[in-house]
């Protein structure tokens, strides 16, 4: 909030009394619109524009909704429209504020409004409704036992445990890295675990999706203004545009966000992410530290010998969920949880932390992208890759990035020097294939096999893709293969 400004008097919730003083209601007036750029927008849904007649007859009609028991005569309703609308010496609080054009999720302010240089800002957040409830005692329920059967490894279990009692120990905050839930079995639970983290942030605050289309698109504001986000079906190219987005929506404070028919802006966004998914996630790059990935693998998903009883467990616990105090006991119990020490929800240890699926999904990797540097490099002869090189290499997809690349060429023999060669008089960085060896400018090879390096950039002038390779025709005088780029074939 601005300074010098007060709280706005709380929002009465559906089915609750409502304030009954003509200054309280003056106030209750002020939070129902925005205007900008003498336009009006309802702060619950600002896309209508509406003028300035049409807001004065909106909110008559809505007085006498939502203020049943008060007698407001015509008089007193046009006083209010003049101070709320007309009237310029006003205190803020009792006045239709001027839109920053911002909305963003501030979980834990009660307000529908913040004020910067006393522009509004749309508050998206909405306390969920059983958080008011009183003389409710923390209690598991029928959570603990449905952690316990559906994710069956103990460490894995407190993990993503810790990681849902965090979020909600520190709603204004975002952790760095996002569950992603796997199993190729449906009804295994997976969904489960995510709809009742959205029964605990509020289903205002929750935006499911069933991919990330809507997440990486251009307007993208009305995902990243929820609290929580679940997407389905995840799948990420790795090094796209898609996978860079979603990655920097996980761990980034602050977002580039677009509404249709408004301006690009840049806001703060506390979202954490759940990600779901049929398919093992085998595109994620080596050593990614934002997905905390679980293989849901007990035997009571839908085709499971425990198939029925577990989908029994299942129903019992939403049946119990439907009563809000229950919610009401698991979000206490999940409040008192005391994390582990060495739970660090902004980075995620992916040495210490990996689960099985992460350490397979990894091995994986690194032998793919192995076998396809080995292949492309025996097929082009090449004996020598310098930086350029490398850089082609991973445009290619055949590393996802030189970091990985330069441990592919490790595990593969291949050794590196920094050293002055191509008649350069400062050091670059070249690795050489076993049994090859540079000294000066010449690389040397079995056979007396020479390759004077200076004499082929000299005379093939900017050294290509990168790449030294043997000529087949002349193994004594070797040159740079030809039109290399042309010869590649991906």
């Amino acid at each position: 909030m601005a300074e010098h400004v007060e709280v706005f008097p709380p929002q009465p919730q559906p089915g609750e009394a409502s304030f009954d003083t003509l200054e309280n209601i003056l106030k209750t007036i002020a939070q129902w619109y925005v205007r900008k750029d003498g336009k009006y927008y309802d702060v619950e849904e600002p896309g209508p524009v509406f003028s300035r007649g049409d807001v004065e007859r909106i909110i008559v009609q809505r007085l006498k909704g939502e203020f049943p028991g008060q007698d407001l005569s015509e008089d007193v309703v046009r006083q209010l429209l003049q101070v709320a609308i007309g009237d310029i010496f006003v205190d803020p609080r009792r006045s239709i504020p001027i839109w920053s054009g911002l909305r963003q999720s501030m979980p834990g302010n009660p307000n529908r409004l913040s004020f910067k240089r006393m522009a509004a800002t749309i508050n998206t957040w909405r306390e969920p409704s059983y958080r008011r409830l009183e003389g409710v005692a923390p209690d598991w329920g029928p959570f603990e036992e449905f952690m316990q059967v559906t994710f069956t490894r103990e460490d894995e279990r407190r993990m993503l445990t810790d990681w849902l009692a965090w979020c909600l120990q520190n709603e204004d905050d975002k952790p760095g890295w996002a569950p992603f839930l796997f199993s190729a079995e449906k009804g295994s639970g997976k969904s489960t675990f995510a709809k009742v983290a959205g029964l605990l942030f509020g289903d205002q605050n929750t935006a499911t999706e069933n991919n990330i289309n809507k997440l990486v698109s251009r307007f993208n504001a009305p995902v990243l203004e929820k609290k929580l986000v679940i997407c389905e079906e995840l799948y990420l190219p790795p090094g796209s545009d898609k996978a860079n987005a979603v990655k920097t929506f996980i761990t980034e404070k602050e977002a580039v966000v677009e509404h249709k028919f408004q301006a690009v802006q840049q806001v703060q966004q506390v979202c954490c992410f759940v990600f779901i998914t049929n398919h093992k996630p085998v595109w994620l790059e080596q050593g990614d530290r934002r997905f905390y990935v679980v293989h849901v693998d007990h035997d009571g998903h839908r085709f499971g010998p425990n198939g029925s009883k577990y989908a029994s467990q299942v129903a019992a616990l939403f049946a119990y969920f439907e009563e809000p105090k229950h919610v009401a006991a698991l979000y206490k119990a999940l409040k008192a949880h005391k994390v582990a020490e060495d739970f660090n929800p902004h980075s995620l240890e992916v040495i210490q932390k990996a689960t099985a699926v992460m350490r397979e999904i990894q091995e994986s990797a690194i032998d793919i992208t192995r076998k396809a540097v080995a292949e492309f490099f025996d097929e082009h002869e090449c004996v020598a890759v310098n930086m350029k090189g490398a850089d082609f290499m991973v445009e290619q997809r055949l590393a996802t990035k030189k970091t990985a690349l330069k441990h592919v060429l490790a595990d593969l023999g291949w050794v590196s020097k920094n050293a002055k060669w191509g008649g350069k008089d400062y050091k670059r960085m070249i690795w050489l294939k076993p049994g090859y060896t540079l000294k000066g400018s010449v690389i040397s090879g079995p056979d007396t096999w020479e390759l004077d390096t200076e004499v082929v950039d000299n005379s093939k002038g900017e050294l290509g893709n990168g790449f030294y390779v043997k000529d087949q025709g002349e193994p004594t005088a070797p040159t740079l293969k030809d039109d290399l780029d042309a010869e590649i074939d991906f």
